[in-house]
């Protein structure tokens, strides 16, 4: 491997790949000592994630404001962007909960008044995209069954009968229909996503194996 030749390649690779491994057989359940440097390269990880997001949310913050201050294109989304940031921040450092209602400068960083902002506003606007999804998935069924192939009128008609049994539970009684249905969902669809779920999990493990062999450096600034 050519970096084995390279120190300013070689170094951060033997240090990300002795750091990965002591923090895997901590996982694996190993001796105190390995597990007191295991969790303090965690807390270093944890120190460093932490740093990097508030450099990258003041990088944020300035580009947006500079947008906003010189009227740029587009500078009224900058705009909400970071009246959002403000209001996110704001719920979770200065507002706490009380009984019956909020205080200023609680003792501890707080989550509820953030839950109440995302229960006010996110779900709504993640229940009208959802919405949205019907009309797609109609246009999406409508050009399939144009096409006049064979997968397509299966994966139509599939739908369709999930969508009835769903929208009709009394259609879900039926001797044939509603067993078959349950059959698929219960068999042939928990089957696909559990392999879904295994080749996603193998190819994690790929990954991180040939990171801490110096296959792969993303850590590096190429």
């Amino acid at each position: 491997m050519s970096f084995l030749r390279d120190l300013k390649r070689f170094i951060p690779t033997i240090i990300a790949g002795a750091a990965g491994l002591i923090v895997l057989i901590d996982f694996a359940g190993a001796t105190p000592t390995i597990d007191v440097v295991a969790r303090l390269l965690i807390e270093w990880a944890a120190l460093l994630a932490v740093l990097a997001l508030i450099v990258g949310l003041l990088s944020v913050v300035g580009g947006h404001l500079r947008r906003v201050l010189r009227r740029q294109a587009d500078w009224g989304y900058s705009l909400v962007l970071l009246l959002a940031m403000l209001l996110v921040i704001i719920n979770g450092t200065i507002i706490g909960p009380t009984t019956g209602g909020y205080t200023l400068f609680p003792s501890s960083l707080v989550e509820q008044p953030i839950r109440d902002v995302f229960h006010a506003v996110y779900e709504p606007l993640g229940a009208a995209f959802l919405a949205l999804l019907a009309f797609f998935s109609l246009s999406a069924a409508l050009r399939a069954l144009r096409r006049r192939t064979a997968d397509a009128l299966v994966i139509v008609i599939i739908a369709a009968l999930v969508l009835a049994l769903n929208a009709l539970p009394q259609l879900q009684q039926l001797p044939v229909l509603g067993e078959s249905v349950r059959w698929v969902s219960d068999y042939v669809a928990l089957a696909g996503a559990r392999g879904l779920l295994i080749g996603a999990a193998l190819g994690a493990v790929v990954a991180g194996v040939r990171v801490l062999l110096g296959f792969d450096q993303p850590y590096l600034d190429r």
